[in-house]
């Protein structure tokens, strides 16, 4: 049993009411298509004909039945290329997010979705490069904090290796590296890796902004 029950159906109700319309115009058109068939084949006949006998009767049903098969097939022909062509508005846009998902899974975060003029889900392409280019600070701003860590780590061994203990330099030495280490731990605060995980801040760069207004 789903542990969550859908209460609103209508979630894109653009998107929802477009294809909507598109089949219930398919319908109708088909029925149309039918009711025509039917009434051209089988009741202007029926009126039209003196001294209707049964077999009169079956040679008109015979007559509906053959029209409708063939008409039938013509209405499938039609609607499947209908479909492959309306289909394609919403076919090409996962197509495209498949293919930019598996580049951006193996380290290309510069991998973007451009949709064509007329393709639907035009907001999840939106909200797709939006994630593309804050995965991007995100990584930016981590070789960044690693830069500095680096740096710290050259500072200390250089001071080490003169054997210039200064209490001072040691302590600035020092307060650089906690520096940079809080600094990456609001960076990766940044990322949610469980249900479980309290650490996770949505704010992390505002929140990296405001720590170094502070310092």
């Amino acid at each position: 049993m789903s542990k969550h029950r859908r209460r609103t159906y209508l979630i894109k109700t653009g998107l929802q009411l477009r294809y909507m319309g598109i089949i219930i115009t398919t319908m109708l058109m088909v029925a149309f298509g039918v009711g025509w068939t039917i009434y051209h084949t089988s009741w202007s006949q029926i009126a039209n004909t003196q001294d209707l006998t049964i077999d009169k009767l079956a040679d008109i049903f015979d007559a509906v039945n053959s029209t409708l098969v063939r008409w039938i097939f013509v209405f499938v022909f039609v609607i499947a290329i209908l479909s492959i062509f309306v289909s394609h508005k919403i076919a090409g846009p996962v197509y495209r997010l498949e293919e930019t998902t598996r580049i951006i899974a193996s380290g290309d975060l510069t991998g973007k979705i451009y949709l064509r003029h007329g393709d639907e889900l035009q907001d999840l392409q939106e909200a797709f490069n939006m994630m593309s280019d804050s995965l991007c600070k995100m990584v930016a701003k981590d070789r960044e904090v690693i830069e500095k860590l680096v740096a710290t780590g050259n500072r200390l061994r250089e001071t080490i290796e003169k054997k210039n203990l200064d209490e001072k330099a040691v302590e600035a030495i020092n307060n650089d590296l906690y520096g940079v280490i809080e600094e990456l731990r609001l960076v990766t605060s940044g990322f949610k890796i469980d249900e479980a995980d309290s650490s996770f801040a949505p704010n992390a760069e505002s929140d990296l902004s405001a720590s170094k207004e502070n310092a």
